[in-house]
C-alpha cells in the first residue's frame, strides 16, 4: 500500500496474490511465484496395540481419533513432507497450509490437531483400507515401534511435541485445510534449514469419545487430487538478474513463455488489475500515455518476477518518495494500488531497480 514500508509490504503482496497463483501456475514452475505445493513423502497410521503387531504404512488412508472399540481404540496419523526438495535453500517461509481429504467420518464435528514429531519413523509395506490395520511389516511405524520390529518410540503412541502446532475442525467428507500458524511456519522453516530433523506432523483427533476416528486419504490413494499436500509460500534469497523493457518487447514480439504469461496474468488479476495484459503493456506504441507508461513499468517488474529474474525480497531504491517501498514486492503492490486508484502519474514515478 502507498506509504507502507518494510518487508511486510512484500509479504502482503504474496499473501494476497500468490495463494491464488498455486492454481494458476504450473507446479514445475512454482518458483516463479515463490509458492509451491509439496506432496507427502511419507504417511502412516499408529494403531493402538501394546505389542506393535498392527500397522498400515502403505494403505490408501490414514486415521486419527478413537474407533468404536473400548480396547486398543486410538489411531494417530503421521505425515511428512520433503520441504527441502521443493523450496530453494536459504528461503524464508512466509506461510503454509496443510490440505487433507476426509474420505469417511462418523456424525458430528471433531477437531484434529497437528503435533510436531520428534523422532524418525518408517513407512512399511503393510496396507489396510480400514482402521483396524494388518500385521506389521519390516520398517513399519507402529504404536510402539518407529521401525518395526527393533527400533522403538520413547513412549507408546509416538514421540511428539505435546503442544499443538495447528488445528482444524472436520465434519462431513471432503477437503479440509489446516491454515497457517506461526508454529506451523516455524516447523516448515526448520525442516528446510535442517532436513535431517524433518520428522513431520502427527494428526491427533478426539481421543476421549468413542467413534471419533476420521479417515483421510493418504499419498498412496490412486487419485492424486486427494492426496496430502502442503502449500508453502516463501521468499527466495534475492538473486536479481532483471531484464529491461527492450528484452520484454522482443520476448513478447516473438513468443512469450506460456508459464511466464500465465503467471503474469494471474498476478495482475490478484492485484486487482485484470485488464492489464503484460505484453500489450510493454508493446504499447510511443509516445505512451500516462496510464500506458505506468502499466509498462509495472508489467516489466511482474514479468521479471514471473521469469524468476527478480524476487519479491529484492531491495529497491531508498530515494523513492512516492511508493516508499523497501522491496520489489512492496513496490509492485504500491504501484498497483496507485494505478487502481487512477493515479498513473505517481505510479509511473515509483523508483526501483528498473526504469
Amino acid at each position: 500500500m502507498p506509504g507502507q514500508k518494510g518487508r511486510g509490504a512484500g509479504v502482503s503482496l504474496r499473501r494476497t496474490a500468490l495463494w491464488g497463483l498455486l492454481a494458476a501456475v504450473s507446479m514445475g514452475r512454482a518458483a516463479l511465484a515463490d509458492a509451491t505445493v509439496v506432496p507427502a513423502a511419507q504417511d502412516a497410521t499408529l494403531i493402538e496395540d501394546p505389542q506393535g503387531s498392527l500397522a498400515t504404512g502403505s494403505g490408501p488412508a490414514i486415521f486419527a481419533g478413537r474407533i468404536a472399540s473400548t480396547l486398543q481404540a486410538l489411531r494417530r496419523g503421521l505425515v511428512r513432507f520433503d520441504v527441502a526438495s521443493a523450496v530453494p535453500a536459504g528461503s524464508t517461509i512466509d506461510a503454509v497450509r496443510l490440505r487433507l481429504n476426509l474420505s469417511m467420518a462418523a456424525s458430528g464435528p471433531v477437531t484434529v490437531r497437528l503435533h510436531r514429531v520428534t523422532q524418525s519413523w518408517g513407512e512399511g509395506a503393510s496396507s489396510s483400507f480400514g482402521g483396524n490395520g494388518v500385521p506389521s511389516q519390516p520398517g513399519d511405524a507402529t504404536w510402539i515401534h518407529r521401525f518395526h520390529d527393533d527400533v522403538f518410540w520413547t513412549q507408546p503412541g509416538g514421540d511428539f511435541d505435546p503442544v499443538a502446532r495447528g488445528e482444524a475442525p472436520v465434519d462431513q467428507t471432503g477437503p479440509y485445510a489446516w491454515d497457517s500458524t506461526p508454529e506451523m511456519v516455524e516447523d516448515v522453516q526448520s525442516w528446510l534449514d535442517d532436513p535431517t530433523a524433518n520428522f513431520g506432523w502427527m494428526l491427533i483427533g478426539d481421543e476421549d469419545r468413542l467413534q471419533t476416528a476420521r479417515r483421510f486419504d493418504s499419498r498412496e490413494n490412486p487419485d492424486p487430487l486427494v492426496r496430502p499436500a502442503l502449500e508453502v509460500l516463501y521468499t527466495t534469497p534475492c538473486l536479481p538478474d532483471p531484464a529491461g523493457p527492450g528484452f520484454w518487447r522482443q520476448a513478447c514480439g516473438e513468443s512469450l513463455d506460456e508459464a511466464v504469461s500465465t503467471c503474469a496474468a494471474a498476478t495482475f488479476t490478484a492485484l486487482g488489475l485484470p485488464q492489464i495484459d503484460s505484453c500489450s503493456a510493454v508493446l504499447a506504441p510511443a509516445p505512451p500515455s500516462c496510464n500506458a507508461r505506468a502499466a509498462r513499468k509495472l508489467a516489466v517488474l511482474v514479468l521479471n518476477l514471473c521469469a524468476n529474474r527478480l524476487q519479491t525480497s529484492c531491495p529497491v531504491s531508498q530515494d523513492d518518495s512516492v511508493c516508499r517501498a523497501e522491496d520489489v514486492g512492496g513496490q509492485i503492490e504500491a504501484m498497483a494500488a496507485l494505478l487502481a486508484a487512477g493515479d498513473c502519474r505517481r505510479a509511473a514515478a515509483c523508483g526501483g531497480l528498473l526504469e
